[in-house]
Parts: structure tokens; sequence; C-alpha cells
């Protein structure tokens, strides 16, 4: 097929785990998919992701003491919304979950098998390996295997640096195909049955889209590359007046790590919710203290955060950390070190946490505020190894915790954090196939939204671990609307 005029069944744009599990059901079921990849390379913002992905029931929830159901998720996921989410797609998210970890784990022989209980989840649901790889790695790395075969048997191509242009219509409103520009800069066009967008959202999108609905944010660092833009949201509103739903819904994310030799840097590694999850804690250095519940909605972390841990012109700073950011102490004991071993060796490895001791920790704290007292320091470990002893936090009110220790001298892991733009619940607005709806609410013919370029499903704040799970059960659904499964 010619270079300028190439066509297909089915054109997916973006690679990652949206993208690629659509691509793979449909090239299962033997229809040839066009991958359209804006970056030099497949994965996307999916390779970032570090908690893991929910679903129940699984085998792999083995604890009778805390059993979880559908009707359980799906309640947690609806008051994470805040009463925004449609409810017809939290429905099939979470009744399909089971099946997503399944074709993970038994039909692609990915490992994730430990679970973890996060923030806003009443059981715990979410599943990551037991090996060093993070999961959105070791997810995105095996499926991108998986696609370069298919590629190798010509079955798929794979179009890298290609950025979407445009959304092609027939005369009567059918969509036939997209323009892109390649890698050459030139425009080509694909003629295409169904056209799949997994561009992802707009967290990078700073001097657009974050401008226009969320200029409060602009300051804020972000987790998401920088190819994370919008470009699908813009185009399909553009082209075929697809209907944009919760843009102004993004999610801060409370815990992005700042590096002491970039400590500034708009970019922020990810500090996974995992590591709270285990027992991990938050201090604040402009009092010493601990300020919430670790384990609340991100939303309640972050707003936390915000309001008690500024760095004002009232605190030494030595490290030099712009006024007006709000910094925590991640700390984590020993103990519960063992239970993400790999994870926060990873982190240690790249100076994002350290190792050491009380004394070591409250030296670290006067970096930033030179009054910081290691007898207020010290009572804070305490009362919050009480309240891990009794399982009662009656300050804060977090219900679950990792394991005691030996506050005067037990070996801790401790890191700077601080609250991130990571995610955008607003986005092109879907039916439950995952067929995109336009500002009359009706369905654009041929059109797909699957993964984070989609709004409606998370509504005001999104659940760790639910943003895999979309992206797999969403794929999985639009694949089948496509091959009539």
């Amino acid at each position: 097929m010619g270079m300028k005029g190439m066509e297909t069944d089915t054109v997916i744009v973006g690679t990652g785990l949206a993208g690629l599990t659509t691509a793979l059901k449909v090239l299962e079921r033997g229809v040839p998919v066009i991958l359209v990849e804006k970056t030099d390379r497949l994965g996307g913002n999916s390779m970032k992701a570090s908690s893991g992905i929910n679903g129940t029931p699984t085998k792999y929830q083995t604890a009778k003491e805390d059993e979880d159901s559908v009707e359980s998720f799906e309640s947690d996921t609806v008051v994470s919304g805040k009463g925004l989410s449609k409810l017809d797609l939290v429905e099939v998210l979470v009744h399909q979950s089971k099946n997503a970890i399944e074709w993970l784990t038994e039909h692609n022989k990915i490992d994730l098998s430990v679970v973890t209980k996060l923030g806003g989840h009443s059981h715990a649901r979410t599943h990551r390996g037991s090996g060093k790889l993070p999961p959105g790695f070791a997810i995105m790395s095996l499926l991108i295997k998986r696609i370069e075969e298919y590629e190798r048997d010509q079955k798929v191509t794979v179009l890298k640096e290609s950025l979407l242009n445009k959304i092609l219509k027939s005369n009567s409103g059918n969509v036939i195909g997209i323009e892109y520009v390649d890698s050459d800069k030139k425009t080509r066009h694909i003629t295409s049955k169904n056209v799949v967008l997994a561009t992802g959202g707009y967290s990078a999108d700073f001097g657009s889209l974050l401008k226009q609905f969320r200029p409060d944010l602009v300051s804020f660092p972000s987790t998401n590359g920088q190819q994370t833009t919008g470009d699908g949201q813009k185009v399909a509103a553009r082209d075929v007046e697809a209907n944009l739903i919760h843009m102004d819904q993004v999610q801060v994310h409370p815990t992005g790590f700042l590096k002491l030799t970039s400590i500034n840097e708009k970019w922020k590694f990810l500090c996974g919710e995992l590591i709270r999850g285990i027992g991990g804690f938050l201090i604040s250095p402009v009092t010493g203290e601990r300020f919430t519940n670790e384990l609340g909605r991100r939303d309640q972390v972050t707003q936390a955060i915000l309001d008690n841990c500024g760095v004002t012109t009232s605190l030494s700073n030595d490290i030099g950390i712009e006024l007006g950011r709000a910094v925590s102490l991640i700390v984590v004991n020993k103990n519960d070190y063992e239970k993400a071993k790999n994870h926060i060796d990873f982190y240690t490895s790249q100076k994002l946490l350290q190792r050491g001791s009380l004394t070591d920790m409250v030296q670290f704290l006067r970096r930033i505020n030179d009054k910081i007292d290691g007898k207020v320091v010290l009572n804070t470990l305490i009362d919050y190894n009480n309240a891990i002893a009794s399982k009662k936090d009656d300050t804060y009110g977090r219900k679950d915790f990792g394991s005691t220790f030996d506050e005067e001298n037990e070996e801790y892991y401790f890191g700077l954090i601080t609250p991130v733009v990571h995610f955008s619940m607003g986005g092109i607005e879907i039916n439950k196939y995952g067929q995109v709806l336009n500002k009359d609410h009706q369905i654009v013919p041929n059109l797909y939204a699957v993964g984070e370029v989609s709004g409606g499903l998370h509504g005001g704040n999104r659940l760790g671990g639910s943003s895999l799970l979309e992206c797999v059960v969403f794929g999985t659904v639009v694949s089948g609307k496509i091959t009539g499964d």
C-alpha cells in the first residue's frame, strides 16, 4: 500500500495500554490494524504506572478477613467520583475488572500476584507483580513484544513519530480515517472503517487545555510525559464536534518526588501510592508532625499537603525550594520497606529516597526548616507507632497500617514529595461501548475513545489502580464492538 494513502480496517492513535489492548484484541480476531504513535517509542504514560491495576474478585485476593466484592468496588468508585461519574461506565469498569486481570495474567502471562489496598479503597484490590519491575513497565513491556511479533508477521503497521492532525469524515458525517504528520513532517492519510483514539490525557498541556480549564494548576509540576497534550480531545472536538465532559476535573496526585539535584524541575517522578499503602506516612517540614490520613482519597491528601506544608519565607529553605510550593517528607520504616523492596530500592538508586537514622531524618528536615525540633519528630513517630500497635488513629482516622518499629533506633527511608498534576478525568464523552458522542449526545459513527482521552468514568477523582484497568476494560469493549464479538 502506498504511504500517501494507506488503507486498513482499524487505525488506533496512541500506544499506551488503551491502544495496545485494543490493538491486540482486534489482531487476535484477524482484523488488520495500523498503530499511530506520536513519539519515537511505544508505551505512553502507561509505562510509568507504579501502583498497579484494580480487579475483583480475583484468585489473588486471598485474605478472608478482607473479602471484596464488585459492589464494594463500584461504591468506592462512585464515592471517589464525587457524584460526577457516569454510572453506566462505572458498571462496565467494575464488572469487567476480573476479566481484565485474567486477560493479563492468564492470556499474557503477566505476574500480578501481589495485592495492596490503596487510598479510597474499602478493600485490597490493586494488583502488581512480585518482581523488580513496576507494574506499568512490566505490563507494557510484554504487550509491546506481542505487537512487535505481529509487526514482524506484517499483520500490524506501526507508525512512530506521527502526529494526529485531523479526523476524516464522509459527506454523511461518518468517520472514514485520519490525517497525520509523519516523521518527515509530511501530511499523510489513512482510510479506515474504524478510528480509535487512545491518545491519553492533557496533564502536560500547560499552555492550552490546562490554562483554559484549570489555570490554578499551571504552576504545578506534572508526572506526565511532554507528549500528554490533549491531542485527541482537541482534534475530536474540532473535527467531529465531540462532546468534551468534565474538562475541569484534573487529578493532582499528592506525592511526586522532589529530586535534590533538580528541585524545581517541572517534571516529577511519581511516588507511587503503594508506598503509603504498605505503611508509609507523611511529616510536615513546617511542624515536624503528621497532618493527615495518608490513605485518604488523593484529593483529600493533596489538600492536606497544600494546607499544612507550604514553603514560605519564614522557613530557612537551604535547598532552594521555590516559594509557595508545598512539600512533605514521606517516611517508610525498615519492616515496611521489605514489602516494596524493589520499588524503594529503585527510588533510592535514583536519589529520590535516602536511607538513614532518626537523626539523619531530623537533619534533613532542618535543611528546609532549621527550627524543626527533634523531640517533636520523635513524638510524632511514637504517636504513629502507637496507632499502628492499637490499629486506631484517633487524630487523623487512618484505618490501615504497616508494621510497628523502633522509633529511636529504626532505619528509615525518606524523601521529599509535592503535589503534582497527574491525570485528567475529563475528556471525550463516550457511551458504555466506547463510542464517541457529539455535542447533541449522538454517536459519531466509526469513532471510539479509550483510556484517559475519554471522560465521564472517574468523575471528580480517580481511584489509584483504575487507570490501567480502564485501559484494559474499555480496550476490550471497543475491540469487541469493532470485531462484532
